[in-house]
């Protein structure tokens, strides 16, 4: 992971708490989950991220030196919403965020456009997994992934430091009776029910 600067492990707590920093009070999440009927940030996060929180995976934060030859090489997550309205015309799934920037729903997502053109702070985090053959996957922060590929698109400055927490989805896992591996698929997250 040459791509990467290791800065310390991370427990799930550590992750998810640092998420909830990051979220829960950002205004417009609050409609979206109270319209899928959930009773709080948290409910609604450990209901769709179940996958990252439901198994001992391994945490660690990173900083991304080079973030504009890195994330745009990264694939999206498996969200339901991002799969059913964007990757469906791309061979490989989920698409890399640079090749994902050719659809004309996230080449022109006003959300995503606002972040590149604005990018503010002078640090961001993204939550990733990496999957068995080293591929990495956006978990948290599509929309900020995704204009990061587009600032470096667009051959444009990122004046913001970028750290990933990222869980190793590369273990075996132990279940009764039998030993499996992991495949390269990455874990589906959000509504996955429909």
């Amino acid at each position: 992971m040459d791509e990467l600067k290791f800065i310390k492990p991370l427990t799930p707590n550590e992750v998810f708490e640092s998420w909830r920093k990051m979220e829960e009070g950002v205004e417009h999440w609050k409609p979206f989950w109270e319209a899928k009927g959930h009773k709080s940030w948290e409910e609604w996060r450990k209901k769709t991220h179940a996958p990252l929180f439901s198994r001992e995976l391994k945490w660690g934060l990173y900083e991304v030196p080079k973030p504009l030859a890195t994330i745009p090489e990264w694939r999206g997550g498996m969200f339901h919403g991002w799969s059913k309205w964007f990757y469906n015309s791309f061979p490989e799934q989920p698409p890399r965020l640079k090749d994902l920037l050719t659809h004309p729903g996230v080449h022109n997502h006003w959300y995503i456009r606002d972040i590149a053109n604005n990018f503010n702070g002078t640090e961001t985090t993204l939550t990733a997994t990496r999957l068995p053959n080293g591929d990495i996957c956006i978990a948290e922060g599509m929309h900020r992934a995704c204009a990061i590929a587009m600032i470096a698109r667009d051959n444009k400055p990122l004046l913001v430091k970028i750290l990933v927490m990222l869980a190793d989805w590369r273990k075996a896992t132990w279940w009764p009776r039998h030993f499996t591996w992991p495949n390269n698929n990455p874990p589906r997250l959000g509504n996955w029910e429909k």
